[in-house]
C-alpha cells in the first residue's frame, strides 16, 4: 500500500516537472515547398498573430523549391509542406505522417486561350502542350480518358510559356491556378482552365507533414503545431487583405503586385472550400483513391498500406499519466471498499446485475428488430425510387452522390457503382460547375436559395459526353446536423424538340399568311385597275351632256355599268372572304345607332329594289345603341336586304324590324321577305362559300359568298346570325348584337348621320393646278376625261414618281393625286419624300390606287391626306378636290 502511494506521488512530481518545462518555448522549423506568397498565408498568420507562441512554440520558416522529404526524414527540420505526392513517398516506405490538408483541390490546371477548341480532355489529342513533371493530377486527368503521352506533342516549359500560348505556338500549358491565369488577365487575353477536380480527379494540396519518429518523440508539439497552423489559416482566409499587407511588408520575396496577391487569395480560398469544409480535413478513402491514380500512372505498386498515414490526434502522454493516477486512486478506493463489503451485498449486487443484464438483452433484441425493420424500409424505399419515371439523385453537403436510382441510370448512362461516391459535378458541363460550387457554399452559409423547390431547365452531361436538356427540381433536408439534397431530373429532349418544331411551324404559317396577304393585294390591284377604266369611262359617257348617247346606247351602257358593278361586287366579296379566312379582317367596335346604319343603306338598296320591283318597308327600331363596327354592320345589312330583294317575287316586300332580346341583353335586327324561300334539303348548305343552292342558272346575280362573309363578320363583332325559311313562302334572317349603355364618342352620332353626298363644286376662272402621277394609260385617259368637265382645275400628268418629283422642283400644285404601284420609286416612297421636304409638305397628297387590302392600308397608314381605291368614286373625288383645292380652301390659304 505504501509502495502504491509512493508511485502516485512520483507521478505527480513528474507531471509538475512537465508543466514547468512547458512554460518555455520549444523551437521547431517548418520548410515550405516554394517561395513566399499567399499560398503560405496561414503560416504567416500563425506567426504574426501569436498562435504559435500561445502553443508554446518558436517557429522558424524556411523557403524551398521542392517538397522537403529528405530534410524531414533526416530530422533536419521538424515539419514540411508537400503536394499529394506525399502519399507516393509513404507507399515507398518512407515514414511520413500527413497532419492536415490545407487545399481540398489541387491548384494545378491546364491553361488554354478562351478561343481554343479544347473544352474536354479528349480535345488534347494531337495538340502541342507544355508539361511540368510534378503536376501528377494533370497526367491522371488525361489517363482517365485513355489519353497517353504519345498522342500529344509535349514540349519543355520555358520562361516564354505565356507568350507562346498567346501567340498560338502552344495550345495548352501546365499552370498554377493563382499565377499564370493572372498574367493572362494582365495582358488582356481571355483564357479558360480545365482543372482535374472538374473531371473527378481530386488531389489534396499543401499537406502539412512530419515524420513518424518525431511524432512518437514529441506528440504534444505536433498536436500544438497542427492546431496553431489551422488557426492561422482560418484567420488568413477570413482576413485576406490584412494578410496581404503582412506579405507585402515581410514575405514578398517574389515582388508580386498587390493585385496579383489579391487574385491569388481569391483562387486559393476557393480551393480550400472553407468554411464549407474545415481546414485540414482529410479522409483515408480519398487518400486511397489518390493512391490508385498514382498506381495507374506507374509511380507506385500496391505492396504497402496507408495505415498510420493520417495523423490521429489521440490524447497526449501527460493526460494518460493523469488518468493513470486517477485510476490507481480509484482502484485503491474500490479495494478498500470491497474489503469492508459483506458477502450478502455481493449477492444483492449479483441479482441486480442479472436483472439489468436481462433488460439490456431485451433492449438489444428490440434494437435488432428495429434495425431489421429499418433495413427493410430502406430496401422498400429504394425499390420505390427505382420504379419512378424520373431520375432521383441524393447528394451530401460536399456534393458526393449517395443515391442514384434506375431512371438516373437511363438518363445519364452511369451505373450506380460507377457514380455513387463521386461528386455531382461529374454530371455537369465544365462551364457550369463553379456556379454549382458557389451556390452550394452560399446555401450552407445562409440557408437561402432561389432554386430549391422550383423546377429549372438546364443542361446535364451524359456519360458519353453528350449534352442533354433536363428539368430539375431540388429539395434540401437535414439529417443528424448535416444537409442532404435530393434532385428529381426529367429528360425534356422531346419537349424541346417539339417546342422548336412548333416555332418553325409558326414561322412557316406566318410566312404563308404574309404570302397570302401579298397575293390578295396583288390580285386586288390587278382586278381593280381595268375595272377603274371600264366603270369610269362608262359613268363619264352616261353623264356626258355635250354629246349625249341615244336610248339604245344608253341601254347598252347600263348593261356595261351593271356588269362592271357586279364584277366589282364579286371581287369585293371574294377578297373579303379571303381576308376573313386569313385572319386579316379587323373590326372597330364602338356604340352604333342601328336606325342610322339602316338609313345609310336604304338609298343604294332602293335602286336595286326598283329594278326587281320590290318594296322595302321598315318597322320600329328600338332606341338602343349596340356594340358594333358601323362599316361592317352596313355591309351585313346590305348583304341581307340585297338577298331578300333578289330572291323575292315581283311586287313582293322586304320588311326590316328590330326587337330587344331581354334575356340575352341583345338587339335583334330582322330582315323578312315574301320570296321563293329556301328548300329544306338545302338549308344546311346556306353558309357554304360559293354554293348558290341551285340558283346558278336563275338569272339572279350573286357569288355565293355574301352569307358566309356576313356570318363571319357578325361573329367578329361578338354577334349571332340565324334564319327561318319556307319554300314558296319566304325567308326571315336576323342578326343579334350586344346592347351597350355607352354613349356615342366624339360626336360620332353626327358623323353617322351625316350625308355622304358632296356639295357641287364651285367653278373658278382662275384655274387650280392638280398633279396626277399615274403610269396606266387607260387610267390617265380616264382622269383627263374627268377633269375636262371641271375647267376650274388644270391637270398635269407624270407617268413616274421620279418625273413627278422633278416637276415639283419648278411647280406648286394645289393637290397631288398619287398612284402607289409605279415603276421605279413607288407612290409610298415618293409621298415620304414630299412630306419630308419643307417646301412641299403642305400640299395634300390623295392616294388614287387599286391597292385596297388591309396589308396595303397598313403600309400607307398616316402617309396620305386621303385614300381612294379604284374604281374611283368620282363624287367623293370631287368632294375632296373642293375641300383641298376649291374656293373655300383657297380663302383659308389667303
Amino acid at each position: 500500500m505504501y509502495r502504491l502511494i509512493g508511485l502516485v506521488l512520483l507521478l505527480f512530481a513528474n507531471l509538475a516537472l512537465a508543466d514547468e518545462t512547458n512554460q518555455n518555448l520549444t523551437s521547431v522549423s517548418v520548410k515550405l515547398h516554394w517561395q513566399h506568397q499567399f499560398q503560405f498565408a496561414g503560416i504567416y498568420s500563425a506567426v504574426e498573430k501569436g498562435f504559435y507562441q500561445e502553443a508554446g512554440l518558436d517557429v522558424t520558416l524556411l523557403n524551398g523549391q521542392k517538397a522537403p522529404f529528405n530534410e524531414i526524414e533526416n530530422g533536419d527540420v521538424e515539419f514540411g509542406i508537400s503536394g499529394a505526392g506525399l502519399v507516393v513517398e509513404r507507399l515507398k516506405g518512407r515514414p511520413f505522417v500527413a497532419l492536415a490538408a490545407i487545399f481540398q483541390s489541387s491548384p494545378y490546371t491546364w491553361l488554354v486561350r478562351a478561343d481554343s477548341d479544347i473544352n474536354h480532355p479528349n480535345d488534347f489529342i494531337g495538340k502541342t502542350v507544355t508539361r511540368q513533371s510534378y503536376a501528377d493530377d494533370l497526367s491522371a486527368m488525361l489517363l482517365r480518358f485513355n489519353i497517353h503521352p504519345h498522342q500529344l506533342n509535349i514540349v519543355d516549359p520555358t520562361t516564354d510559356d505565356i507568350d507562346n500560348l498567346i501567340a498560338g505556338k502552344v495550345d495548352a500549358l501546365t499552370a498554377y491556378i493563382s499565377n499564370e491565369p493572372f498574367w493572362m488577365r494582365e495582358q488582356g487575353v481571355n483564357y479558360r482552365t480545365l482543372s482535374p477536380h472538374e473531371f473527378n480527379i481530386n488531389f489534396y494540396s499543401d499537406i502539412i507533414f512530419t515524420s513518424e519518429q518525431y511524432l512518437k518523440r514529441q506528440p504534444q508539439i505536433v498536436d500544438a503545431f497542427r492546431d496553431a497552423t489551422i488557426r492561422g489559416w482560418q484567420y488568413a482566409l477570413e482576413h485576406p487583405h490584412e494578410m496581404i499587407d503582412v506579405i507585402e511588408k515581410d514575405y514578398n520575396s517574389q515582388n508580386k503586385s498587390r493585385a496579383h496577391l489579391e487574385f491569388e487569395a481569391e483562387k486559393l480560398s476557393e480551393l480550400s472550400l472553407y468554411p464549407t469544409v474545415s481546414i485540414g480535413h482529410m479522409t483515408i478513402e480519398r487518400w486511397q483513391k489518390i493512391a490508385e491514380h498514382y498506381q495507374q500512372l506507374g509511380l507506385i505498386n500496391d505492396d504497402h498500406r496507408l495505415e498510420g498515414f493520417i495523423y490521429d490526434p489521440t490524447p497526449s502522454l501527460s493526460v494518460w499519466l493523469k488518468w493513470l493516477v486517477f485510476s490507481l486512486f480509484l482502484i485503491a478506493a474500490l479495494m478498500a471498499m470491497g474489503y469492508f463489503i459483506k458477502r450478502q451485498h455481493a449477492k444483492v449486487l449479483s441479482q441486480q446485475i442479472a436483472i439489468q443484464t436481462a433488460t439490456l438483452e431485451a433492449e438489444l433484441e428490440k434494437g435488432k428488430q428495429l434495425e431489421e425493420k429499418a433495413k427493410r424500409e430502406s430496401e422498400r424505399l429504394q425499390t420505390l425510387l427505382n420504379h419512378t419515371m424520373e431520375g432521383v439523385i441524393t447528394i451530401d453537403e460536399t456534393g458526393i452522390i449517395q443515391n442514384f436510382n434506375v431512371a438516373s441510370v437511363r438518363l445519364f448512362g452511369y451505373q450506380p457503382e460507377e457514380i455513387i461516391g463521386q461528386n455531382i459535378t461529374l454530371l455537369m458541363p465544365a462551364q457550369h460547375r463553379h456556379h454549382h460550387e458557389a451556390g452550394m457554399s452560399r446555401f450552407l452559409s445562409t440557408e437561402q436559395s432561389k432554386i430549391i423547390g422550383q423546377p429549372i431547365e438546364l443542361e446535364a452531361l451524359h456519360k458519353s459526353g453528350q449534352m442533354i436538356p433536363i428539368e430539375l427540381t431540388l429539395s434540401a433536408f437535414k439529417w443528424e446536423g448535416h444537409y442532404f439534397f435530393t434532385g428529381i431530373a426529367r429528360d425534356i429532349s422531346l419537349q424541346k424538340a417539339e417546342h422548336l418544331a412548333l416555332i418553325a411551324a409558326k414561322e412557316e404559317a406566318e410566312k404563308a399568311n404574309q404570302a397570302k396577304s401579298e397575293f390578295l393585294s396583288a390580285m386586288s390591284h390587278e382586278l381593280r385597275t381595268p375595272l377603274n377604266a371600264v366603270l369610269g369611262f362608262a359613268h363619264l359617257l352616261q353623264s356626258d351632256q355635250m354629246a349625249p348617247l341615244n336610248d339604245t346606247q344608253q341601254d347598252s351602257l347600263k348593261l356595261i355599268i351593271q356588269s362592271g358593278e357586279h364584277l366589282l361586287k364579286l371581287i369585293n366579296d371574294v377578297l373579303e372572304l379571303a381576308k376573313i379566312e386569313t385572319g386579316t379582317v379587323e373590326v372597330s367596335i364602338e356604340p352604333v345607332d342601328v336606325s342610322v346604319a339602316i338609313k345609310h343603306c336604304l338609298p343604294m338598296l332602293q335602286n336595286l329594289a326598283s329594278r326587281y320591283k320590290v318594296n322595302i318597308l321598315t318597322g320600329e327600331i328600338p332606341d338602343h345603341l349596340v356594340l358594333a363596327d358601323l362599316t361592317k354592320l352596313k355591309q351585313i345589312l346590305i348583304n341581307l336586304v340585297s338577298n331578300a330583294i333578289k330572291y323575292n317575287r315581283p311586287d313582293g316586300e322586304v320588311f326590316i324590324s328590330g326587337e330587344i332580346i331581354h334575356g340575352l341583353n341583345r338587339l335583334r335586327i330582322t330582315v323578312q321577305d315574301t320570296g321563293i324561300g329556301i328548300p329544306q334539303d338545302k338549308q344546311n348548305y346556306l353558309f357554304t362559300a360559293f354554293d348558290r343552292l341551285g340558283q346558278e342558272n336563275s338569272g339572279i346575280e350573286g357569288t355565293g359568298v355574301g352569307l358566309i362573309v356576313t356570318q363571319r363578320l357578325i361573329k367578329a363583332m361578338d354577334g349571332h346570325i340565324g334564319f327561318e325559311s319556307k319554300e314558296n313562302v319566304g325567308s326571315r334572317f336576323w342578326v343579334e348584337l350586344p346592347i351597350t349603355n355607352q354613349t356615342l364618342h366624339n360626336g360620332s352620332l353626327s358623323q353617322q348621320t351625316s350625308s355622304l353626298l358632296s356639295e357641287p363644286s364651285v367653278k373658278s376662272a382662275s384655274g387650280t393646278v392638280i398633279l396626277h402621277i399615274e403610269d396606266n394609260p387607260a387610267n390617265i385617259k380616264l382622269m383627263e376625261a374627268f377633269f375636262d368637265r371641271l375647267p376650274q382645275y388644270e391637270l398635269y400628268v407624270c407617268k413616274t414618281a421620279e418625273a413627278g418629283l422633278e416637276w415639283l422642283e419648278n411647280n406648286m400644285p394645289k393637290v397631288i393625286l398619287m398612284d402607289i404601284n409605279l415603276p421605279g420609286i413607288s407612290g409610298l416612297q415618293a409621298t415620304e419624300q414630299i412630306n419630308a421636304n419643307p417646301k412641299f409638305r403642305h400640299i395634300p397628297v390623295i392616294a388614287v390606287t387599286a391597292a385596297a387590302m388591309p396589308y396595303d392600308l397598313q403600309q400607307a397608314e398616316g402617309l396620305f391626306t386621303a385614300y381612294l381605291t379604284k374604281p374611283v368614286n368620282f363624287s367623293l373625288l370631287k368632294e375632296l378636290l373642293n375641300q383641298f383645292a376649291g374656293p373655300a380652301a383657297q380663302s383659308k390659304d389667303g
